[in-house]
C-alpha cells in the first residue's frame, strides 16, 4: 500500500518523495559550505550558491541530479521574486534611482538589444532568434550586483544609483520580454493571430489585477488581519501571489508574470509593507534554492565541446555588455569613472536572462537547431560571468587606463563637470576645495561659511547637486580623480583641499593626482576604516581622519559624561 508522502515520512517508511528531502539537504549543505568560504573572501553568497550547485550538481561530483521537483521549488522561488518585485514597484523607488539612471537602463537595454540583434543576423541567427538572444543579453544578475554594491556601501554612490535605476528598468522590462517569447517561436504561424492572443490574454489578467487591487484585496486583507494570525495572513498573500502565477500558466503566458502582477496589485494596498516583511524570508529561502539550481547547470563538458563558442560569448557578457553600458554613461554626460564603473556593474549575465532561456525552450520553437547549442555555451558563460562578477566589482575602481582612453571623448562631450565653476568662481583664489557633500561635508560647508572662509564643492550625486545649487551654494558635479577637474576648481591656487569619500580606493587616486598636481598643498581626508589612516598618510595626505576613531571619541565622552554627571542621565 502507498502511503501518502507526509504520513510515510511521519511512519518511517521509505518513499519515492523522500529522496527529494535527501537532495534538498545535501544541496542546503552544500550551500552553506560555499557561502562560509566566500564569506571568508568577502564576496556575496549568491556567488556561493552557484558554486554549491556546479559541484554537488549532476556535471560535478554528481551528489544530486535534477529533477521536476526540485526545478519547481526554483520555480516558486523565482515567482515570489517576482512578486517582490511588484511589491516594491512604487513610484518612490523609481523616484530614488532619478530619471537620468532610469534613462540609462533604456539606452543600456535599447543599446544591448539592437547591438546583439544585427550580430546574431551576422552570425546566421533568424531575426527572431537574434532578437531573442539580444532580449537575454540585455539583462544583468540584480541580485548579484545589488548585493556587492550594498556590502560596498556604493548603492548611494553616483555610480550606484545609476546601475540601480538601469536594474529597475530590467526587472520592468522582464515582463513584455516574457509576453513576447510566444510570439517569436516562429513555426510559420499568422504573427497578427499570435499576436493579438496573447495581446488578449494580457489584457484581461490586466483587467482582472486593477479590478481586484481596486475593489477587492484591500477588503479581503483587512478581514484577514481582524483575525490577528500571522499564519493565515501569510497563507493568504501566497495564495495571492502563486494563484495569480498559475493563472496566467494556464492561460499559456509565464507564471513570472502573473507572480509579478500579484505584486503590483498588492503594492498600492495597506497592507503592502506587511506583505514585504512576511514573504521575504520565504522568498529569500527559495531564491537560494533558485541559485542552486542554477549552479547545477554548469557542465564543463560545453566548455571542453565548445571552448571558443563558451569563451567569445564570455567575452561578449564582459567586455561587449561593459563596452557598450560604459559609451552609454558618456553619452548621458557622466564623468570617465562612473561610466566605467556603471558598464563593469552590468557586464554579466542575468537571472532573469535564464528564465527567459527556460521559457524560450518551453516555447519549442525558439531554441531550436543552432540556438539550441548556442544556449547551452551561453549559459555556461554566463555562470562563469556570474561568479566574477564581485571580483570585477572589487577591481573595477583601480581600473584607472580605461579613464585615461575615455579622457578625450569626455571632452568631446562635455561630461558633467566643471563649466560654470570657471564662469563663476574662475578667479577665486585661497578657498578650500571640498570633494563630497555628505553629511561631513555638510559640517565642514558650514563651518567654513560661519568663518568666513571661501569654498568650492565637488559633488559626483546629481540631485545633491541640483539641490545645493538651488541654495545658492557654489557646489558643482566633478570627479576629485580627474585632474581636468581639480585645474577647473582652482587647485593651483586653493588653500586646502578635503577629500570625503568612502571608498579608499578613490581616495589613494585623488591623494596621488593632488600631489602630482601640486606637492605644497594641505590635504585633509576622511576615511570611515581606522586601518587606512597610515596608508593614507604614506601616500601624502596631510591628516586623515577615521570614522571610526571619530565616533569611538564621541561615544567615549558622551559615556563618562553621563557617568560625572547624574543629571545628564534623564
Amino acid at each position: 500500500m502507498n502511503l501518502p508522502f507526509p504520513v510515510a515520512l511521519l511512519a518511517g517508511a521509505s518513499h519515492p518523495e523522500s529522496a527529494l528531502l535527501i537532495d534538498v539537504m545535501v544541496l542546503a549543505v552544500a550551500a552553506i559550505i560555499a557561502a562560509l568560504l566566500l564569506g571568508k573572501l568577502k564576496l556575496p553568497v549568491v556567488s556561493g550558491f552557484l558554486l554549491a550547485g556546479a559541484v554537488a550538481g549532476p556535471h560535478g561530483l554528481g551528489l544530486v541530479r535534477s529533477s521536476d521537483d526540485l526545478n519547481m521549488l526554483g520555480e516558486i522561488g523565482v515567482a515570489l521574486l517576482l512578486f517582490t518585485i511588484g511589491l516594491e514597484f512604487s513610484r518612490e523607488r523609481i523616484k530614488a534611482a532619478g530619471p537620468l539612471a532610469l534613462l540609462a537602463g533604456v539606452a543600456q537595454i535599447g543599446l544591448t538589444i539592437g547591438i546583439a540583434f544585427i550580430g546574431g543576423m551576422a552570425f546566421g541567427l533568424t531575426s527572431q532568434q537574434a532578437l531573442f538572444l539580444g532580449m537575454v543579453l540585455s539583462l544583468s544578475s540584480t541580485a548579484i550586483v545589488l548585493r556587492s554594491l550594498k556590502d560596498r556601501n556604493e548603492l548611494e554612490a553616483p555610480h550606484g544609483r545609476l546601475i540601480l535605476g538601469t536594474l529597475i528598468m530590467q526587472d520592468l522590462a522582464i515582463v513584455p520580454m516574457i509576453i513576447a517569447v510566444p510570439l517569436l517561436r516562429g513555426d510559420g504561424g499568422s504573427l497578427a493571430t499570435e499576436l493579438g492572443s496573447v495581446a488578449l490574454k494580457a489584457t484581461l489578467i490586466l483587467a482582472l489585477t486593477w479590478l481586484s487591487a481596486r475593489y477587492v484585496v484591500n477588503w479581503v486583507l483587512e478581514q484577514i488581519s481582524a483575525l490577528r494570525s500571522r499564519d493565515i495572513f501569510l497563507l493568504t498573500v501566497l495564495t495571492l501571489s502563486l494563484g495569480l502565477a498559475g493563472i496566467t500558466a494556464k492561460a499559456g503566458l509565464s507564471p513570472a508574470l502573473g507572480a509579478f502582477m500579484a505584486g503590483i496589485m498588492l503594492s498600492n494596498s495597506d497592507y503592502a509593507h506587511r506583505t514585504l516583511s512576511e514573504v521575504i524570508p520565504l522568498r529569500d529561502v527559495f531564491f537560494s534554492l533558485f541559485f542552486v539550481l542554477i549552479g547545477m547547470l554548469f557542465d564543463m563538458g560545453v566548455l571542453f565541446r565548445q571552448p571558443l563558442l563558451v569563451f567569445g560569448l564570455l567575452g561578449v557578457l564582459l567586455l561587449g555588455k561593459g563596452i557598450v553600458a560604459t559609451l552609454g554613461g558618456m553619452f548621458l554626460r557622466f564623468p570617465a569613472r562612473i561610466a566605467i564603473m556603471f558598464g563593469f556593474g552590468l557586464a554579466q549575465f542575468g537571472e532573469f536572462g535564464y528564465i527567459l532561456l527556460m521559457a524560450g525552450q518551453a516555447e519549442g520553437g525558439i531554441l531550436r537547431d543552432n540556438l539550441a547549442g548556442l544556449a547551452d555555451a551561453l549559459l555556461c558563460a554566463g555562470l562563469v560571468s556570474m561568479f566574477l562578477t564581485p571580483l570585477i566589482l572589487q577591481s573595477a575602481p583601480h581600473f584607472s587606463a580605461g579613464q585615461r582612453l575615455l579622457r578625450p571623448l569626455e571632452r568631446l562631450l562635455r561630461a558633467r563637470g566643471m563649466d560654470e565653476a570657471d564662469e563663476e568662481h574662475g578667479s577665486m583664489s585661497g578657498h578650500v576645495i571640498i570633494a563630497g557633500m555628505g553629511p561631513s561635508g555638510r559640517m565642514l560647508v558650514e563651518a567654513l561659511r560661519a568663518a568666513g572662509q571661501p569654498y568650492l564643492v565637488l559633488e559626483l550625486n546629481s540631485r545633491t547637486v541640483q539641490e545645493q545649487r538651488q541654495q545658492g551654494e557654489p557646489v558643482y558635479y566633478g570627479d576629485a580623480t580627474a585632474r581636468e577637474v581639480l585645474e577647473h576648481a582652482g587647485i593651483e591656487r586653493a588653500s586646502a583641499l578635503a577629500l570625503m569619500f568612502n571608498d579608499d580606493g578613490i581616495l589613494r587616486r585623488a591623494i596621488s593626482l593632488v600631489r602630482e598636481m601640486r606637492a605644497d598643498i594641505p590635504v585633509v581626508v576622511r576615511t570611515p576604516l581606522a586601518s587606512q589612516v597610515q596608508p593614507l598618510s604614506e601616500l601624502g595626505a596631510t591628516r586623515v581622519v577615521a570614522g571610526e576613531l571619530a565616533a569611538g571619541e564621541a561615544l567615549t565622552e558622551a559615556v563618562l559624561e553621563l557617568l560625572d554627571d547624574p543629571q545628564a542621565r534623564t
